[in-house]
This record gives C-alpha cells, structure tokens and sequence, in this order.
C-alpha cells in the first residue's frame, strides 16, 4: 500500500476533480469522495466498475504469452522512444491489462513513478502481485483519476484510447505512445476463426488517423514478425485474444496454430 500512499499527490479525485491526500487505507479529496486502497497494492477509482469479459484465466494466458517473448520487439521499441522524448518523470500505462507490458517497458519502477490503470479489477489485482513499486489502479479512461499535467508520456498498447484525458494529463512537451495492430496482426487466427468473425482482414487506417488528428507525429515505427508457436502457446493465444471472445474454443483446430504474426504500428505524438 505504501507506494501509492506516497505518490498520491500523482491522483486526483476523479468524481470532483480536487487533489487527493493519503490515509491509512484510502485516497481522500476534500469534499469526502474516498478511493481504497487495496491490501494486494492497488487503488480503486471505480467500485461500482462491473466484471468484464476478461477474466483470471484470461490473464494468465497473456501473462505466459506476453513472457515467451511475442513482443520483444514491442517492448524495446517502447524503450527506445520513452528514452528518446520523455527519459524522466511518471509515466502512465493507460489499459494496461494485467501489467505485463509496464513492467517489461520499466522494470524498474524506483526509477521514475510507473502508473498502471484498468477498468478491470482482475486485470489489476493480477498486476499488483508480488508487489515491487508500480503503480497500480482500477480507473476509467473517460475519468482518469490522475491531475492534469502530471505525467511525461502515456503507453497505450493495443487498448482503447481516450485522447482528451491523455492531453489532460501530459505535461507539455509530454508524449503519447500507441501500439496499433497492422493489417496482418494475428493473421494466423483470423484464418483460423474466419466462418466465426465479422471480418476475415482488418485495417487500421481509421485508427492512425484518428491519432493524427490529436497528436503531432513525432514518429512512427513497425515492427513484423512471424514466430513459432508450440501447442501451449497457441492455446494461450486463443484464450487471450480479443478475436476469438465468444467462440467456442472447442470448435478451433488448435493444432493448425503453429505459428503466429506480430504486426504492430508504434506511434509517437505530442497534443496539437
């Protein structure tokens, strides 16, 4: 609990917007709204926030497949543009899962305060095991319950954005960076689940333009690459990813998954 304690003056109260200060077991603001602060190492900005879709299983599967090193070179890429334009000060993981990716990109989180926020608690609960210095929280990204201009660069990997809160939080001269799937990403297991989707191909035109639209391009990377997969890690792709959500697992042929396609845009832009 300690670490989030000390950095609450990172928060803000996200229902009033007034600062938080820290008590024995909660971030408190000034007009009485109160956040926990979980035992196992996390706040919790949204309560009343219901389970999703994603589940113990399902992180557990990212977990393994994130660690098998699928997106290492996701990993470095986001080191290299984190030392490059914001080397220093909090950074924000924003849809950050269960963690995987924050605590790979910033192994060591004694060196710059790391936040990283879900809106799903057992994402989070996950991510805050073992303890080790991160910070973590259950929050919206409609609401993020952080002050404005607090952060120096906002990570957000293959998740949903919120493009106002991020320019909110950004110090200036603050960084976004944003992992988008390229038009091959997981090529593999659309093939595989093609009768099953509503769209065999993807583009993510929209997406890129969408960033453009908020961000000055400060760079732009892409990494491809196609790995061995053994029948373990294919299981553990099916489970995690968000293409095969609601199909029967049973009804894919796992064993023609051995092999998968990393196909990933990596964006760097500062708010317009």
């Amino acid at each position: 609990m300690r670490p989030i304690q000390n950095s609450a003056a990172l928060f803000r109260c996200p229902l009033c917007r007034s600062p938080l200060t820290a008590g024995e077991t909660s971030l408190r603001c000034e007009k009485g709204h109160d956040f926990a602060i979980s035992k196992k190492g996390y706040a919790d900005f949204c309560p009343a926030a219901k389970a999703g879709a994603y589940d113990d299983a399902l992180f557990d599967s990212r977990s393994r497949f994130i660690a098998g090193g699928f997106y290492t070179e996701l990993i470095e890429t986001m080191k290299a543009l984190l030392d490059r334009y914001a080397p220093a000060g909090p950074i924000l993981d924003a849809g950050c899962g269960e963690g995987s990716f924050l605590k790979a990109v910033c192994p060591d989180p004694t060196a710059r305060p790391c936040i990283g926020l879900d809106l799903s608690r057992p994402g989070i609960q996950r991510a805050a095991r073992g303890g080790g210095g991160w910070l973590w929280a259950v929050g919206d990204l409609s609401r993020l319950p952080l002050k404005d201009n607090g952060v120096t660069a906002v990570m957000n990997i293959l998740s949903p954005a919120n493009y106002p809160e991020f320019s909110r939080v950004l110090a200036p001269g603050g960084v976004t960076l944003k992992a988008v799937p390229g038009e091959s990403y997981l090529r593999e297991v659309r093939a595989l689940a093609k009768d099953r989707l509503r769209r065999e191909t993807y583009s993510n035109e929209r997406v890129v333009q969408l960033f453009g639209d908020r961000f000055c391009m400060l760079e732009a990377r892409e990494i491809c690459s196609t790995y061995p997969l053994t029948s373990a890690q294919a299981a553990d792709l099916v489970a995690m990813t968000p293409l095969t959500q609601g199909i029967e697992k049973e009804q894919l042929d796992l064993a023609a998954l051995d092999t998968v396609t990393i196909h990933l845009h990596i964006l760097a832009g500062v708010p317009r």
